[in-house]
């Protein structure tokens, strides 16, 4: 913080109340009203950096709670509007009392945000409610989550729907939806819940998280195939989770991914040096004759004939033979970097860890496309990787008995590990200056932060570690062995 923001002549100018609370209960509670409304919110400090502040600036040795009422401005650029959004964080303060094994202990911090704006003699009414406890009451008055700068976060699954079935968000956030974090008090959104204590949360990383979700196509041919499509700027990786057997009656998907193997040897051997330039004129031919069929479909009022749905299925597969095949099975990984054209296919259910971007290019789609009306195919195939597909190799950090740590992608801006832990058996890690996704896909998972409750996690629950965490253990506690999937920023 800069000893401009914090000068008595900013920061406390802006403090319209601040004076020791008439209390039912016992408890010495202090006040504080700080009113920024006028200043954008990344002119000043976190909540809980400005209640660090303010707190050191009281001088009553006798204060048990230290409460701070900010009142604050944000522009949503998720919901692509330019005017700000107002809302309140109240922050509270309990100093701790010094023992002798221990040196420096620093004061405990809660918060809660909202934005349905209380005037503060309303809110000094509310923590009449539970005089011991005033921030419970509000976060219970508000339906808010208690954020603890140094606990995970709990993240509530918001379902998105989708022409060839739904995704599952944990921390999406954008104009279509609003990733959540929640506990017993209520619901917050998740960026609003970061930016209480950024600092000690996040630390220097952005409010936009490793994008954590699952994508669950139907088992329908076809309409439950996603686009074929490649990124520029989003470096993705699947987990599968689920594979449908009305589908793949064999336990065995597909995922088209990268080039045909067999085209490229066609190619090579009649074309030579030349082979990608015909192969990729070709494709893009193919591509746009189905375009053709596939418009006519998508913009027919009337029933569509035998003759036509055949010529459809006849030019999708002409296209499509161009792609590559990628067997999957429940548990493997396929990761797929910017400019690698992929598409995965109906009844297999993945979790994805992706990049926090939201862009692609559509090759080609088997549906109607409700998002945009053209395909994207000329600068794709002119971008795309022309090889192969090769899944990830995966790296064992760790191995002993009943324990199996590997890293399953070292993407530039995150990595993702797989934790395997038989029944009793543990793991402890550390944040070292990075938050982390944590989710489970078999088994039960119970973590114990260092002096504070146990969490429990099941089948595809998840959470963020906050930064301020610093370590934690992680014990298999179901009847089954716990697979658990972690992704840290780099």
């Amino acid at each position: 913080m800069t000893s401009r923001i914090l000068s008595e002549n900013s920061l406390l100018y802006y403090l319209e109340e601040s004076q020791l609370l008439d209390s039912e209960s016992e408890l010495q509670v202090w006040f504080a009203h700080l009113n920024l409304h006028e200043f954008p919110d990344n002119d000043f400090p976190d909540g809980g950096q400005i209640a660090d502040f303010l707190f050191s600036k009281i001088d009553f040795p006798e204060i048990q709670l230290f409460l701070l009422l900010i009142e604050r401005k944000r522009i949503e650029p998720w919901t692509e509007k330019s005017e700000p959004v107002f809302f309140q964080e109240l922050i509270e303060i309990t100093p701790q009392k010094p023992e002798p094994s221990k040196q420096n202990i620093s004061p405990k911090k809660r918060g809660c945000v909202w934005k349905n704006l209380l005037y503060p003699e309303t809110l000094r009414e509310i923590f009449k409610q539970n005089p011991d406890s005033p921030l419970d009451a509000v976060a219970k008055n508000r339906a808010a989550v208690i954020v603890h700068p140094d606990l995970p976060l709990c993240l509530e699954v918001l379902n998105i729907p989708k022409p060839w079935g739904y995704e599952s968000w944990y921390t999406g956030v954008e104009k279509r939806g609003v990733a959540l974090v929640t506990d017993k008090w209520g619901k917050t959104e998740l960026p609003y819940a970061l930016n209480v204590f950024k600092q000690q949360m996040l630390a220097d990383y952005p409010e936009s998280l490793i994008l954590l979700k699952t994508l669950n196509p139907v088992a329908d041919d076809v309409i439950g195939d996603l686009y074929y499509e490649m990124h520029e700027e989003k470096w993705e990786v699947y987990v599968v989770t689920e594979i449908d057997k009305t589908a793949w009656p064999s336990g065995t998907g597909i995922i088209k991914a990268g080039l045909h193997p067999e085209k490229i040897e066609e190619y090579q051997k009649s074309y030579g040096k030349e082979w990608a330039e015909i192969l990729l004129d070709n494709f893009r031919k193919a591509i746009g004759e189905y375009e053709i069929i596939r418009r006519q479909i998508d913009d027919s009022t009337g029933d569509i004939s035998e003759e036509i749905l055949l010529q459809e299925l006849e030019l999708r597969q002409k296209a499509s033979n161009f792609v590559g095949n990628c067997p999957v099975k429940i548990g493997d990984i396929v990761s797929f970097p910017v400019l690698q054209m992929h598409s995965l296919q109906h009844g297999i259910k993945v979790i994805e860890f992706q990049t926090p971007h939201y862009e692609r290019l559509i090759v080609m789609f088997a549906q109607k496309v409700l998002t945009q009306n053209h395909w994207d195919t000329e600068e794709a195939l002119k971008k795309m990787l022309l090889e192969v597909y090769k899944q990830p190799q995966l790296e064992i950090l760790h191995k002993s008995s009943g324990l199996l740590v590997e890293r399953f992608v070292d993407f530039p801006k995150f990595t993702a590990d797989r934790i395997c832990l038989e029944k009793n058996n543990s793991w402890e890690d550390k944040l070292d200056g990075k938050y982390q996704l944590l989710i489970t896909i078999s088994g039960q998972a119970t973590i114990f932060p260092v002096d504070a409750k146990p969490l429990i996690l099941n089948l595809e629950e998840s959470l963020f570690l906050p930064v301020a965490m610093g370590s934690y253990r992680l014990e298999s506690t179901g009847d089954a062995p716990l697979i658990c999937l972690k992704a840290m920023p780099k």
